[in-house]
């Protein structure tokens, strides 16, 4: 069901695009320098919006064309504009063996037990309810950690 996800992203460490680039949505399976980034831009899944860590919003994407980035970049200018600087996904798609995004999502044939599992873990990730001493078991879904361009960092503090 929930294949891979990424918790609490900043909103200003990804790049949106202009003119003839349309943006990237990187993550990596480790934050080691060495990590392969991969683009998520094309996600299907459920995805939260936070102030810094303050759940705002929640919401899906992934019918018809639509997809994780351009559901996120279109929060940047409409009703919840100045609201949210940091976000979460959990996506239906898996990363191939060539470290891309897969084209599509596989049939859902879990078990209960294991969709239950999942359920719980993509709703305490999103919620972070303080009493619960349970993370989640994410079964075969891997975690992936916000990738940019560190040069990017450098640039901005000249």
């Amino acid at each position: 069901m929930i294949r891979c996800y990424g918790i609490h992203w900043h909103s200003n460490k990804v790049f949106w695009g202009k003119q003839n680039d349309a943006g990237k949505l990187f993550g990596a399976a480790s934050k080691s320098a060495k990590a392969k980034p991969i683009d998520f831009r094309n996600q299907r899944g459920i995805y939260a919006l936070y102030a810094d860590y303050d759940l705002v919003y929640i919401g899906q994407t992934g019918s018809g064309e639509d997809r994780l980035f351009n559901r996120i970049r279109s929060h940047r200018s409409d009703h919840l504009s100045d609201r949210w600087n940091r976000f979460s996904w959990f996506g239906t798609q898996w990363v191939t063996t060539k470290q891309e995004l897969s084209v599509d999502t596989i049939r859902l044939d879990e078990s209960v037990e294991v969709t239950l599992n999942i359920l719980e873990a993509v709703s305490i990730a999103i919620s972070e309810p303080r009493l619960n001493l349970q993370r989640g078991r994410w079964g075969e879904a891997t975690k992936y950690f916000q990738w940019w361009d560190r040069q990017d960092d450098h640039e901005d503090d000249e």
